[in-house]
């Protein structure tokens, strides 16, 4: 057996904005998100052995877990069978290819850039396009945000179709324009509060973003979701925030308490750190 190509490709978190990257929110408002690489990966190797040429994908992430796997997957394989390095190109052609083979077509792009670029990134959907923006942040509130983040996963599967329908629908229906557009300005502040190193009010927003984001569909914030953030909230944790479109997948805690928020909920923490490399070849 001869490995051809390996290369690997990480997960995120969002901190805000969420869902304003959905078709049609960023053609008729443009939308806004802040989000961040972790390192944990999709790692893709293309192998070829004496009766065939085929795929394989390992990762050390839980299954739908509300992180963007399937993107990461799917920038993972195109990178594998395309040889590009353009990290655009990849991006995109990953969204395209979910966008064609999802019923509802509410796909956002967040995840696709994410897996390419790895980083932390405020990102900006103009109609189809989009400018990523990566945050430069000192040192010392890079690695306090990194020590104050907890992220916990439910046990409970996450499809964000049905989720992400539902908010879609609701959009077209002209019933959450104000919680969309409210949820794009939160990713706005959460980037400037970055900026200026105010993690106090960072974390204030991430509260704001969980609010708003319970508004978006009935389906959002399931009582399983709710008991896991109030359960935290009870143990250390000032803020709470659901990955994803929700329903069910993983919660992002802010703490100044570590130990005992991560004593709560024991293995269901899945620990992380930031991912600056993105999409990476490594064969």
């Amino acid at each position: 057996m001869k490995v051809v190509k390996k290369v690997r490709a990480p997960v995120r978190i969002d901190f805000a904005g969420g869902t304003t990257d959905i078709q049609p929110f960023p053609r008729k408002y443009g939308g806004a998100v802040l989000n961040a690489a972790i390192n944990r990966y999709v790692v893709g190797e293309l192998v070829i052995d004496d009766k065939k040429t085929h795929l394989e994908y390992t990762g050390d992430i839980p299954t739908s877990s509300g992180l963007g796997t399937s993107s990461a997957m799917n920038v993972a394989w195109l990178a594998l069978i395309t040889h590009h390095k353009d990290k655009d190109k990849i991006a995109e052609g990953a969204f395209k290819i979910e966008q064609a083979f999802t019923e509802s077509k509410a796909n956002g792009k967040q995840d696709q850039y994410a897996a390419a670029y790895g980083g932390i990134n405020f990102m900006e959907f103009r109609n189809d396009k989009v400018y990523v923006h990566p945050l430069r942040l000192n040192k010392k509130i890079m690695t306090r945000l990194e020590n104050s983040l907890v992220l916990v996963y439910s046990g409970k599967s996450h499809l964000s179709g049905s989720s992400n329908r539902a908010a879609v629908e609701n959009l077209l229906k002209g019933k959450n324009t104000k919680n969309l557009m409210r949820l794009k300005q939160i990713a706005i502040e959460m980037k400037d509060s970055l900026m200026k190193g105010n993690l106090d009010n960072f974390a204030m927003l991430m509260n704001q973003e969980t609010e708003e984001r319970r508004k978006l569909s009935k389906v959002t914030i399931s009582p399983q979701l709710q008991e896991i953030i109030s359960k935290g909230m009870e143990n250390g944790a000032i803020a709470a925030k659901v990955c994803g479109s929700g329903g069910g997948g993983s919660v992002l805690f802010f703490t100044k308490d570590r130990k005992r928020l991560e004593k709560a909920f024991g293995q269901k923490v899945i620990d992380f750190r930031f991912d600056f490399q993105g999409l990476q070849w490594i064969k």
